[in-house]
Order: structure tokens, then sequence, then C-alpha cells
């Protein structure tokens, strides 16, 4: 089968099971993927949720293979992959593309390395660069995803990732992840974690990073200069972090979500995609799409700063998956997991009532 085109949509990123003894749980990997392919939603792997840096170059090449041979096996042949490939240079990054490439990926995202953030910071046009050089080493196309909480604060501006998109026809869109937490506002070593939802005023509650005002910005930009998508296979994806405001980012014309939240509620998040998606909308449709965002958005919230051990504690008490997250990271202890199962009810309650529709 020749190359599967990336189109909008909803793109999950996949958590990596493990075992008690810290190998990678390939039959709740296998559960749970078809779970979401089957439901329309793209596989994303070896991501920020699924413990990329903690997995090695031959365990993520692998999870590509289990994951193409099991949706080929479950008939999703035109579904594609997504694989995490960011290295932490240069000259890794590429080859974890042309890796992934051969494994089965369609195509790859990738965070800024973050180790030399203070270096990058410096001198923006080592960003650009970076980015230039690993989409055209790449077999595949790239996708720049924009994350500072996981890049030592990094944050690409708009007028950064356009010069990218100029620069090289192989960048086939972005993610762009707002911070919803500052961890500065924590106390140090805090003996548990707080899943409350902070209200808009408190200091721990953050919508930085301008992801709809740098969608707009990259909006007008390709809008306003037809060659943009005429020199690539198929539209420039500009995709969303959370599913917290899909609704605004679709409305300000974005393509979509690469958001956790459909590990938890596939159902309900492919029907929140459908209604958005309607040219001639019932009231009544409408209504809907609104619950089911505002549900969406509150489990959201609750989740970011639950992050890998909140949901691996949530799906092994949804399905049965491996708890596990891989060590330094140790499971997330009974309380702060049964918090957040209370936090998340709601959803849950919304998951079922679509999942039997």
């Amino acid at each position: 089968m020749g190359p599967r085109s990336l189109k909008p949509g909803l793109y999950g990123p996949l958590p990596t099971f493990f075992t008690e003894q810290q190998e990678i749980d390939y039959a709740s990997y296998k559960s749970h993927l078809l779970n979401l392919a089957t439901k329309g939603i793209v596989p994303v792997c070896a991501g920020s949720l699924g413990e990329a840096v903690h997995l090695t170059h031959d365990e993520r090449v692998q999870l590509i293979h289990f994951i193409r041979a099991t949706l080929d096996e479950a008939g999703l042949n035109a579904t594609p992959i997504v694989a995490g490939v960011g290295g932490s240079s240069t000259r890794e990054t590429i080859k974890l593309a042309r890796d992934a490439e051969a494994a089965g990926a369609d195509a790859g995202l990738v965070i800024l390395p973050a180790y030399y953030a203070a270096s990058l910071a410096a001198d923006a046009e080592q960003i650009i660069q970076y980015y230039v050089d690993i989409c055209n080493g790449s077999p595949i196309p790239l996708f720049l995803y924009n994350f500072p909480s996981n890049a030592a604060g990094l944050d690409i501006s708009s007028a950064q990732i356009e010069a990218v998109m100029r620069q090289t026809t192989n960048l086939c869109g972005v993610k762009l992840t707002y911070v919803l937490y500052r961890l500065s506002v924590l106390p140090p070593f805090p003996s548990r974690l707080s899943f409350q939802i902070p209200t808009s005023d408190h200091p721990a509650y953050n919508r930085c990073g301008g992801s709809i005002s740098k969608l707009i910005r990259l909006t007008a930009a390709i809008s306003t200069d037809p060659t943009i998508n005429a020199q690539r296979p198929y539209p420039f994806l500009l995709l969303d972090g959370l599913i917290a405001d899909l609704t605004p980012w679709m409305q300000n014309g974005g393509h979509g979500t690469v958001s956790g939240i459909p590990n938890f509620a596939p159902a309900a998040s492919a029907r929140l995609w459908e209604l958005l998606n309607k040219s001639d909308w019932s009231e009544d449709e409408q209504n809907e799409a609104k619950r089911i965002q505002a549900v969406l958005s509150r489990a959201d919230v609750a989740a970011v700063p639950a992050g890998v051990r909140g949901m691996k504690y949530v799906l092994n008490k949804l399905h049965g998956h491996g708890p596990h997250p891989r060590r330094p990271l140790l499971p997330l202890g009974s309380g702060e997991g049964e918090e957040l199962m209370v936090l998340f009810g709601e959803m849950f309650e919304l998951e079922a009532e679509y999942a039997k529709a």
C-alpha cells in the first residue's frame, strides 16, 4: 500500500503499557489501540504520553511494527500511524524518522530537544534550522510539536513555525499544546498531588503559549499564500494539543486535535468531531456539541496535571491495562487515583452513553 495521507481529525497519543517487570505490555497495547482506531482515532505512538524518553531506539521501532501489523490484521489498512521520532540531536532524529518509515509509520512527530534549551533559546535560528534539517532528511512528513512544559519551557513562536513551513515542504503540520499549569506554584516535593481544578484567577491556571492566536496567524499565512499547500501532497494540518477548546479551534480554521482525552472517551470524542464537521446543524445538535465539549474540557483540565501516571491508573481501572509507568516514574497512589476517577465521573457517564449508541 502506498503512503497514507494525513487528514483533519482526532489523533490519539497512546500510552506505552508496561508489565510489572518493566517490559512492554503488548496485550494491553493491542486492546487499547483497537478500541481507539475502530472509532476513527488516528494512533500516535511514542509521544509524551507514550513515554518516548523511556523507550530504547529499538523499542520505538518495534512498537511501530506492532501497531501496523495490528491495524492491518483488523482490516484498518488505511489508518495512518504517527510516531514520535524526536531525538536529542538532528542526526538522531533523522535516524529515528528513517527507521520509523521502514517500520510502517506514515508521519513523525518531533518536539524540541530540551537538554540544551538555554542555548537554543539564545538564537532562534537554531530552532528553525533544526526543523528544516530534520524535515529535509526524513523520508516521512513531520509534525512540529510545540509543548513548552516538556521542552524546558521553549515556546516556538508562530513566526518561527511559519519560517520552517516556508523553507521545507516536508513539514506536514503542527501540534500546538498550551500549558494549563505552572509547576512553579506547587510546593517543593509535595507529599501528594492535588487534581483540584483551579479557577481562571488561580495562579496555577495558565493558558499560555497562545495556541489559538498562533492558529489564527498561521491560518492567515496559509490562506494568503496558495503556494504553501500547492507544494505539499496534502494540506498543512493545524492540530490542537488538547481537546479542551476543540470547538473554537475548529471555528478558527483548525483541523483537529492530538489529545489524550480520547484514550478515556473515544466514542464521545468521535461524536464531538462528527458534530463539529456538520455543515448544517440543528439546534439539538448544537446543544449536544456544547454539552460534550463542556464535559471533555473539564476532564482535560483534570487530566493535564495527572500526566502519564494518572492516565495509566484510570485505564487500569476502566479496562485492566497495565498501570505501570517505566521507572523512575512509579504508579499513582490510590488516593490520588481515586480523586482523579471522581473528577472524571461525568466523562465516564458521557462515554457510556455514546459507547452503546
